[in-house]
């Protein structure tokens, strides 16, 4: 796992002013174009809480998929319909799941980062909305909600070799995400059958279990472990894609 950091550590080096520049112009624009339109149409949620309490957990676990898109179509797209690092690394005396999981975990660090910019960005913006006690919870349900999306990129880089295609279930994904997975609105905003519809999308139970134990202050068992099991069968499926598309 370390090699796969120190690997991330040095792709950061390659282009330090960029990441840095990221990392800040990101989470403002995502935070601005989001909250500041929204908040004049929904000024509270169902519940009773205002729109920039209730968006904060959806708008990290969003930032986090935006951030960590281009770095799973690098890895495991870009780099292996060219024939370059992926090949080396496949050929590793290491288990397909590791090289998953390193190239997961490696990225996620680099995203978490990004997500505490945001979240500090977010509390100058709005500082009546970044609750301390909600920040452990965020970043949890976030770091869960990013492997969950990552597998499922994963999933589709492996299942095709096009470019058009896999930009067209890229954008269909984050598309889905903004509006279906209840992160910017609300399922209850949705004609019943599509609401009970959306409710059941693995991405959907991380933003409903995280805003259960934050504002309903019930701890969300079925969806937290379910969100949680369908990552485990992701990783064993994209590893089982992984070993055929490299023909091992």
């Amino acid at each position: 796992m370390s090699a796969f950091i120190i690997r991330r550590w040095w792709l950061i080096r390659n282009r330090l002013i960029s990441s840095i520049a990221l990392a800040f112009i990101v989470p403002l624009i995502l935070s601005i174009v989001t909250v500041f339109g929204t908040k004049n149409i929904i000024i509270n949620s169902i519940n009773g809480q205002s729109y920039e309490v209730w968006v904060l957990p959806g708008l990290m676990m969003f930032m986090a998929a935006v951030l960590i898109t281009p770095l799973i179509y690098r890895d495991f797209f870009d780099l292996r319909i060219h024939n370059k690092a992926l090949i080396s690394m496949t050929l590793a005396p290491i288990r397909k799941s590791t090289i998953i999981l390193g190239i997961l975990f490696s990225s996620l660090l680099e995203v978490m980062v990004i997500i505490a910019i945001g979240l500090s960005i977010y509390s100058i913006l709005f500082p009546q909305a970044v609750i301390i006690g909600h920040i452990g919870y965020i970043i949890l349900y976030s770091i869960i909600f990013t492997l969950l999306y990552g597998n499922i990129i994963i999933l589709l880089s492996l299942l095709t070799e096009r470019i058009s295609v896999f930009i067209s279930a890229l954008l269909t994904t984050l598309i889905s995400i903004m509006f279906a997975c209840g992160l910017f609105i609300e399922f209850e905003f949705f004609p019943l059958t599509m609401s009970t519809i959306f409710q059941y999308f693995p991405l959907s139970m991380v933003s409903i279990a995280c805003r259960s134990i934050l504002f309903i202050h019930t701890f969300d068992t079925h969806n937290t472990v379910a969100s949680i099991i369908i990552t485990l069968l992701l990783i064993v499926i994209n590893s089982f894609l992984l070993k055929r598309k490299m023909k091992q």
